[in-house]
């Protein structure tokens, strides 16, 4: 390129302008030309400059012998030039020629001549010339083609080694900062729950409502709801020795279904049975039949002692009418209800049976015919901790029936004029002396809000409680407390009097309650109190009820 544009540059402005006009894109687009029209262009520029006398030195492009390639560049010249401009540019070759004694009739004279062999020898020659020219252009501009492009490769081939070596510290790093996030996570959950029971329910609160639909169902696809676990959902006949499902037991559960009978059988029939096998037996937990030739229910349920106790109530279900049957094992009894009604108890349910295994249920069971009836609707709710209501206003002292301990505090309540004072209590055994139960006092020995006692060596309680003019006043029931059997003991200070009741029964009566002693400070209970031995006992559900304004009642 560099000799191309010394060639240029001379004073021949005929050269310039065959060059400009021939060779458009040499200036800024060397490697696109065809070598073969770099070529011409080189000699039309080198027979311009021998016109203007300029002396030219190029070691790549001049030959020992000029005149030849001074009639290559006048034969190029005439072939590629078109119009005015190829014509001048032609003349200007010829002229050149003409003064190099190239050409018949512009010969120099005085100049040798030279024959039609030797041109021709002068003409291959430096045609293999130009051809070897081509060749190293080609070869050049290929290798260096060639160069550039694995150069390209090479730094792809490194930074894809690079960005795959990042990629996979990435990954990497992301999964562990996943496996450390899943296990903080188990670990958070692990001691919410541990601390706060009530999580589950919040968190299917906060489900939508077909995620609730889907947590709702069990292994078995049974339906879940808020009220328990659903068997049977449509009025369906039963089918002996059809399986349903199983459920975990619980010591307080209920258990519901709508039945429509439409006739009777001979001898037991069967509606449901809750069953597990133990120590050779079944056990009901529970079980419902019809009676022979009748629709009243018979209704089973094991308990400590009995595994065939239970309740059957005296009313019969209408044929061909839905009955809604309920039946609730909690607060030491079982309750039979029909359409939300009660109509059987059973007192007998203390200690129910639950066993370790889950209970499978029947829609009827294999060892009895059906009962011809039509079942639905079948609902087992576990009602985990039962506890007892406490009626507005009231404090709940002690829950769990738990043995007395000596000097025990539970907590302190503030005096009414008019109270009730309500406990459960167990007896096991006696003891000399007096012996302590619990005691509401102020602070000291004869401060009594009331005060309980056993008489010694006896079950017999002494119930004493302060009134003006008397701090150590009160009624003592004859009646003995039955050992290892709970009794209900009621203390009401109300209407100028004291009553003690028995599971509701009044048993004692004391009408010197006119004035009771009302402390101004809060006032302390003691299960039992630190002045005497405590009782031979289990004292649970202790409730001190202030009753506030009592009016006198008129007959």
């Amino acid at each position: 390129l560099a000799q191309v544009r010394k060639l240029v540059g001379g004073p021949g402005h005929r050269a310039s302008l065959f060059l400009v006009l021939t060779c458009p894109g040499l200036a800024w687009q060397p490697p696109i030309l065809p070598m073969r029209a770099v070529l011409l262009c080189l000699a039309a520029a080198w027979g311009a400059q021998v016109t203007s006398n300029t002396t030219i030195h190029g070691p790549h492009l001049i030959s020992d012998d000029q005149e030849g390639l001074l009639q290559y560049g006048a034969v190029a010249s005439t072939d590629v030039g078109a119009g005015a401009a190829g014509d001048a540019i032609a003349a200007g070759a010829a002229d050149a020629a003409a003064d190099a004694g190239i050409g018949g009739s512009g010969r120099t004279k005085g100049a040798p001549r030279r024959s039609a062999d030797e041109i021709r020898r002068e003409h291959g020659r430096h045609q293999a010339w130009m051809r070897s020219l081509v060749r190293q252009h080609n070869a050049w501009f290929g290798r260096s083609k060639k160069t550039y492009q694995a150069r390209v490769r090479a730094v792809r081939r490194k930074h894809a080694k690079a960005i795959a070596a990042a990629k996979r510290q990435y990954h990497h790093k992301l999964r562990v900062l996943k496996i450390r996030r899943s296990r903080a996570l188990k670990r958070v959950a692990c001691r919410f729950r541990a601390r706060n029971r009530r999580y589950q329910g919040r968190w299917r609160r906060r489900l939508t409502r077909a995620a609730r639909r889907r947590a709702r169902r069990g292994r078995s696809g049974r339906r879940r709801t808020k009220r328990g676990r659903v068997f049977l959902s449509k009025m369906t006949k039963p089918r002996r020795n059809r399986f349903v499902g199983t459920v975990r037991a619980s010591k307080s559960y209920q258990v519901s279904f709508k039945i429509r009978p439409h006739g009777t059988r001979r001898g037991w029939s069967n509606v449901l049975q809750f069953m597990t096998r133990g120590q050779g037996a079944v056990r009901r937990i529970p079980a419902v039949w019809f009676y022979s030739r009748s629709t009243r229910l018979h209704i089973r349920a094991g308990r400590r002692g009995n595994w065939g106790d239970g309740c059957d109530p005296g009313q019969r279900l209408p044929k061909r009418k839905t009955t809604k049957v309920t039946i609730r094992v909690a607060y030491g009894r079982m309750d039979v209800f029909y359409n939300r009604r009660l109509v059987c108890r059973s007192r007998n349910y203390r200690h129910p049976t639950v066993p370790k295994k889950r209970v499978k249920v029947y829609v009827s069971d294999p060892w009895y015919p059906r009962a011809s009836a039509r079942v639905g609707q079948v609902v087992y709710r576990p009602l985990g901790r039962v506890v007892r209501r406490i009626r507005r206003g009231a404090k709940l002292m002690v829950r769990r029936t738990k043995p007395l301990r000596r000097n025990k505090y539970v907590g302190a309540v503030r005096a009414a004029k008019s109270y009730k004072v309500s406990f459960n209590i167990k007896p096991w055994g006696t003891g000399h002396g007096w012996r302590n139960v619990l005691h509401f006092t102020t602070g000291r020995n004869r401060s009594r809000l009331p005060g309980v006692w056993f008489f010694s060596r006896t079950s017999r309680l002494h119930i004493r409680a302060g009134r003006r003019g008397s701090w150590n006043d009160g009624c003592d029931p004859r009646k003995h407390l039955p050992r290892h059997r709970t009794t209900k003991v009621t203390i009401r200070v109300a209407y100028g009097r004291m009553d003690v009741f028995y599971n509701r029964r009044l048993v004692c009566r004391s009408r010197n309650y006119r004035h009771p002693t009302v402390p101004k400070k809060r006032v302390k209970v003691y299960v039992s109190d630190p002045w005497y031995p405590r009782a031979s006992a289990r004292v649970g559900q202790v409730v001190y009820r202030p009753l506030g304004r009592v009016v006198r009642r008129i007959r």
